[in-house]
């Protein structure tokens, strides 16, 4: 992936927690899937929403969109993720 940027070491280290809390949240939908797991609709479509939430966040990072990036983190963090 070409980063349109040079990233800070602080940015380097959020794209990197971004990237390894999207690959668990992903791993996660899919062992669900996989399972046949019953998860009402609605908690499943939240987890999706928060992988989609962090990959928007990786993607404001590398095209240096500031207010995306903090909407997106802010909203991670009231759905309770560590970040």
């Amino acid at each position: 992936m070409n980063l349109s940027k040079k990233l800070t070491l602080e940015e380097e280290r959020l794209r990197e927690e971004l990237v390894t809390l999207e690959v668990r949240i992903r791993m996660k939908i899919k062992r669900i899937c996989l399972t046949n797991l019953k998860l009402p609709y609605e908690r499943l479509s939240a987890g999706r929403r928060l992988k989609e939430l962090c990959l928007l966040a990786i993607s404001s990072i590398d095209e240096g969109d500031e207010i995306k990036l903090a909407a997106c983190l802010r909203e991670l963090r009231e759905k309770g993720m560590p970040i």
